[in-house]
């Protein structure tokens, strides 16, 4: 699904990512750790395609249409929280309230579907990451790429944010982490900096 050979970002003559290489087969679950600086967020924007000032080859099998980019700071719309997944069903071109899988289904399954009816500005950080989880979900996306996402959250909705995450079975998952991720989330490491 991803082969990177010899990639390196440069910012005013200083590299700011360098990946020599990486492959990564469909379906995998790979953690990219690395400390602050090290370049996570910026190799995600490459594979998600929002970055390409890069030397060296990214080849990823599946089209921008089918790559999902959670930022680390995840942006909700205004409105209600079921607007918000709903949203990310009609741009992944699936159809409202498809089965389990559907914006109320995704909420659910994140325990956060008793905010639904909830606005996104009255939501604390932790929900906010969660219901842009759900939305990034219901876009039924081949390559899900987050940047930290157990970022904000208590040790019980970390637990459930990556039982979420380890059942997606048709799913490449790519998670920049500072930190090494809880057992059976990711399959393999590789390390930056």
């Amino acid at each position: 699904m991803i082969d990177i050979k010899n990639l390196q970002i440069q910012r005013d003559s200083k590299c700011i990512c360098q990946v020599d290489q990486l492959s990564v087969a469909a379906g995998e679950r790979v953690a990219v750790l690395g400390s602050n600086g090290s370049g996570k967020t910026t190799l995600l924007r490459v594979l998600a395609g929002l970055a390409n000032d890069y030397s060296g080859t990214c080849c990823v099998a599946v089209g921008c249409g089918q790559r999902t980019y959670l930022h680390q700071q995840p942006f909700l719309f205004r409105g209600t929280v079921l607007a918000n997944v709903r949203y990310g069903e009609r741009d992944g071109g699936v159809h409202s309230g498809a089965g389990q899988g559907g914006a109320k289904g995704w909420l659910d399954r994140l325990q956060v579907g008793h905010l639904a009816e909830r606005t996104t500005t009255d939501l604390s950080g932790g929900e906010r990451r969660r219901v842009a989880l759900a939305r990034a979900l219901a876009m039924r996306p081949q390559l899900l790429l987050l940047d930290e996402p157990l970022a904000d959250l208590d040790e019980q909705a970390q637990a459930i944010v990556c039982k979420v995450l380890s059942e997606l079975a048709d799913t490449t998952l790519i998670v920049a982490s500072p930190v090494a991720l809880p057992a059976g989330l990711v399959e393999k490491n590789f390390t930056l900096g």
